[in-house]
């Protein structure tokens, strides 16, 4: 019985994996670094389509948006876009550029962008939180980075990392039945390559991919156990 239980929970939780994994997403097209982002993602399993332009029924198609820099944006359409279940990861120079809505607001002051530093260093706010899964951030000075300066996270937000200047760098919000992660970070690399780094990657690819919390384990491996004793019941 141990075994029968055991193999009904493993077979829920990777269903359930299944689920969760997002992989048809939308990217704002022609943006400084949308082509090279846009190519990782499509490495790592994921349909990536670029979009110039796009409405409530353009978007209903994607399970993820990723608003890119000063591309093409209608806040409205977004906001419900989150709403009825989809995910939008905001991406650096789209929060000087962009005025979401303030239920799609992450990081509430728009500053000034900066394109080419050295990573001051990073402050983790919440280390167990499911965006740094697998995560190993850089040390301070060892990348050089771009970033928009001054930003703070936006009333309801949750942050997960932060500058050590106090700028805003990672954090999310709920809205709807939807989730919106803003992501405060592009790197360059020698060959003016942004968002190549591992760490900024995987970060991505979390908010994309997002792992079952350990509650929802439970409660799937619970109701497997539930399912297979009511199935054991006489008639």
């Amino acid at each position: 019985m141990r075994t029968r239980i055991t193999t009904i929970a493993a077979t829920v939780m990777l269903t359930a994996a299944a689920i969760a994994h997002a992989g048809n997403v939308g990217i704002s097209a022609g943006d400084y670094y949308s082509p090279t982002l846009a190519t990782t993602l499509t490495a790592q399993g994921n349909s990536v389509h670029a979009v110039g332009w796009y409405n409530d029924n353009v978007l209903s198609t994607y399970d993820v948006y990723i608003q890119d820099g000063s591309s093409f944006a209608d806040a409205a359409a977004l906001d419900r876009f989150v709403y009825h279940g989809g995910t939008l990861i905001q991406l650096p120079w789209s929060f000087t550029n962009i005025a979401y809505t303030a239920d799609t607001t992450v990081f509430s002051r728009r500053r000034r962008g900066t394109l080419e530093q050295l990573n001051p260093g990073i402050d983790v706010i919440a280390p167990d939180d499911w965006l740094l899964a697998g995560v190993t951030l850089p040390e301070a000075g060892t990348q050089t980075i771009g970033r928009e300066i001054g930003n703070r996270f936006a009333d309801g937000a949750t942050p997960v990392l932060e500058w050590e200047d106090g700028t805003a760098l990672l954090g999310y919000r709920r809205y709807g039945a939807g989730l919106v992660v803003g992501f405060d970070v592009h790197l360059v690399t020698a060959d003016a390559s942004p968002l190549s780094a591992d760490w900024s990657n995987r970060i991505i690819g979390n908010a994309i991919s997002p792992v079952p919390e350990l509650s929802t384990w439970a409660m799937l491996a619970t109701g497997a156990t539930m399912l297979l004793l009511r199935r054991r019941r006489p008639d």
